[in-house]
């Protein structure tokens, strides 16, 4: 019985002894881990901005306007040379037609046509008949030598306008005289008595008048009393 006792007794000190080391090791003040540097905050290097770079907006292209067909390369034909001339007149007419017909003027320095010497003479309300464009017969060159136009070389139609207002030609072979084109006789000893009476026109026209050295020429040569004329057409073919 001591013995038994003995024993638990021996057995009660070895837990008590057992429990104090268990004890003591919870007591020994546990070493400081290695201390934890707490994470730095780190200011992070300058970090280039991995932000969705701007798409580069590309320029427009430049409109270019359609391909413009070529201008017709057909050059515009060049206007025709048309010159009408009011015999003896000192202001231009237009007539019924819309034709212009230039004032009257003798050839001079600087100018392009004319007449060689003649006196004007306007006989407003004569009294003309037979014609839509009377004014043109009212008016007339007389004692004129020639008429000379400066234009390009071609091909021409000549019309010669002529009435007879006069009072002092009574009949015919009161005025008689001859019409040269280029020197090519036109009319010769033309009587616009005889021909067509008094106040009545005559036109005379000419097709094909060549001209070749950049003048057209129209003469005139008296037989009885002056020339005259009324009206001068210059017509390019």
């Amino acid at each position: 019985m001591k013995l038994g006792r003995m024993v638990i007794a021996g057995c009660v000190v070895m837990g008590l002894l057992l429990a104090g080391c268990h004890q003591s090791d919870s007591s020994v003040t546990p070493k400081p881990a290695a201390s934890q540097t707490p994470p730095q905050t780190q200011t992070p290097a300058t970090v280039q901005a991995t932000q969705p770079a701007t798409p580069a907006v590309e320029a427009p292209a430049p409109t270019i306007p359609p391909a413009t067909a070529p201008a017709t390369t057909t050059p515009e034909p060049a206007k025709k040379l048309v010159l009408r001339v009011d015999c003896g007149a000192f202001d231009p007419y237009t007539d019924k037609f819309g034709n212009v017909w230039s004032a009257d003027q003798e050839l001079e320095a600087g100018k392009t046509w004319g007449a060689v010497y003649g006196s004007t003479l306007d006989r407003e309300g004569v009294g003309i008949t037979g014609t839509d464009i009377p004014r043109i017969y009212e008016t007339e060159r007389y004692s004129v030598e020639s008429y000379k136009f400066t234009v390009p070389n071609g091909k021409y139609t000549v019309r010669l306008h002529f009435a007879e207002t006069f009072e002092g030609i009574t009949g015919p072979e009161g005025r008689v005289f001859s019409v040269s084109v280029q020197g090519q006789e036109a009319l010769k000893d033309l009587d616009l008595y005889k021909t067509v009476g008094p106040l009545k026109p005559l036109v005379k026209e000419y097709k094909g008048v060549s001209v070749e050295n950049g003048q057209l020429v129209i003469g005139f040569t008296p037989n009885i009393e002056n020339p005259q004329i009324c009206g001068i057409e210059i017509l390019a073919e």
